[in-house]
């Protein structure tokens, strides 16, 4: 059974994966960013009076409401250059938009790799730690299971004291009665046997 850590880093791996799915839509942001960008250097740069002779004309561009405008015209090249600085702004704004996300992202991975990492010691810390106590208990536990032994011994052999004491008790109480008795017959004897003395000294 996969423990938490492993579990949490797949979901790592598992979001990194989705991130990284969308790279190419970055990189082709970058691309047409760049492609927009030299486009526009090469559009500004006018051309000579000898490549303005020998080259064909370009094509019309259309204008913003869809009117066919003459490329030569100082209104198209306006036109295109307001264009192409308008798709340099967006695919700018995009880019930076992205990278902020990607940033942030990147940022936050970070947070959460170096927090997994923290949680990590302190599991390891508390496992050790549980791995002491469970010692510990399982010695005390051994401790009163001994003690108990022994507080079971100790009332047993109470019990055969007491047992002893009152089968000695019951021994020493026979006695006194048999010694009483003895005493009482002797007693009786030598009472009798002081009568007949008495008797026999009266002749």
């Amino acid at each position: 059974m996969a423990s938490w850590k492993d579990e949490y880093l797949a979901a790592l791996e598992a979001r990194d994966e989705v991130e990284k799915a969308h790279l190419e839509f970055y990189e082709a942001y970058t691309r047409m960013a760049d492609r927009t960008a030299q486009l526009a250097a090469a559009t500004l740069t006018a051309p000579t009076p000898a490549e303005a002779t020998t080259s064909p004309p370009p094509p019309p561009i259309v204008g913003r409401r869809g009117t066919s405008v003459p490329a030569s015209s100082p209104a198209a090249q306006s036109e295109l250059h307001a264009q192409v600085r308008a798709d340099l702004g967006r695919a700018q704004q995009e880019r930076a938009e992205l990278q902020t996300k990607l940033d942030r992202t990147t940022k936050e991975l970070e947070k959460i790799k170096s927090r997994s990492k923290v949680d990590s010691r302190r599991i390891n810390q508390l496992t050790s730690e549980l791995s002491q106590l469970s010692v510990r208990v399982r010695d005390r536990d051994d401790e009163s299971r001994g003690k108990a032994k022994l507080l079971n011994d100790a009332q047993d052999e109470v019990v055969s004291l007491n047992l002893q004491l009152n089968v000695a008790e019951d021994e020493v109480n026979k006695l006194r009665k048999e010694n009483q008795e003895l005493v009482d017959r002797w007693m009786e004897r030598m009472g009798e046997e002081a009568d007949r003395m008495n008797e026999d000294s009266k002749f």
